[in-house]
């Protein structure tokens, strides 16, 4: 198992690998070293999210392409499905992977907060 960027100061990685094949994360919008999410509300985050895991990826030597998987939290889920459908299409495109999105209770003021599952 190969744990990606564990946090300074948090009890989790950025990303784990395991079976040398499958590659599971979960991000937040709040950007590494910062303590809050970015401004903007859920389009901002789930675009910081998205930067994130291309991150993520690169290390692990896939793309946004590798990922057959998502989970998406959100805070006000009727108030922002519709914002963050529209930034998820713009990001994967002709490849869109299997997705679920849930109304939760964030921490930190978050507005969203995303799972992903990556072949490698």
């Amino acid at each position: 198992m190969e744990f990606i960027n564990s946090k300074d100061g948090f009890p989790f990685s950025d990303a784990v690998i395991y079976s040398g094949r499958v590659l599971e994360t979960v991000l937040t919008g709040i950007p590494k070293g910062e303590k809050a999410p970015v401004e903007g509300g859920a389009e901002a985050e789930i675009r910081e999210i998205f930067r994130q895991l291309d991150g993520v990826l690169a290390k692990a030597g896939v793309d946004k392409n590798s990922i057959v998987s998502a989970r998406l939290y959100l805070q006000n889920v009727n108030q922002d499905i519709a914002t963050v459908n529209k930034v998820y299409a713009q990001y994967f495109g002709v490849h869109p992977p299997n997705r679920r999105a849930y109304g939760v209770d964030l921490q930190s003021g978050m507005s969203v907060e995303a799972a992903f599952v990556a072949e490698l």
